[in-house]
């Protein structure tokens, strides 16, 4: 017996509010294995919130915010146990989806770095490096 077990990809709900909490405190964890700090972007009014799995499951979300034409992308998180099975590549895309549809035309994202996997996700979809922001605590 063979079960069908399809990807979804929507938005978010008010009942998925604690598990993309719990993603992006996973996330948060998950970036402390890697040099520098993920810089706060404030100036976007409006976001969007997505969630990805299998079947009934979330098992990844990514939020975004955007003004006019600019987008930012704050979060992708997908579970460990769920990676590589394109998942954070449907959420991407999804994403990139939801930002044409409002009219946004230029998106920014960050990569820490040594996170070579969300660097190479993003740049499989376009998303190249455009600069490099030092700095350090005094």
């Amino acid at each position: 017996m063979t079960t069908d077990v399809t990807m979804f990809i929507r938005l978010a709900l008010e009942s998925d509010t604690e598990l993309i909490e719990a993603h992006i405190a996973a996330a948060t964890l998950e970036s402390s294995a890697y040099r520098g700090k993920l810089r706060s972007q404030t100036e976007f009014d409006e976001a969007i919130t997505l969630v990805a799995g299998y079947g009934s499951s979330v098992m990844g979300s990514a939020r975004a915010t955007f003004t006019g034409t600019a987008g930012f992308i704050e979060h992708i998180f997908v579970t460990p146990e769920t990676r590589e099975v394109g998942l954070g590549d449907a959420l991407l895309l999804s994403m990139l989806d939801e930002f044409r549809q409002r009219g946004v035309r230029e998106v920014s994202a960050q990569a820490l770095p040594g996170d070579r996997a969300m660097k190479n996700l993003f740049e499989r979809h376009g998303l190249i490096a455009q600069t490099i922001v030092v700095g350090k605590s005094l």
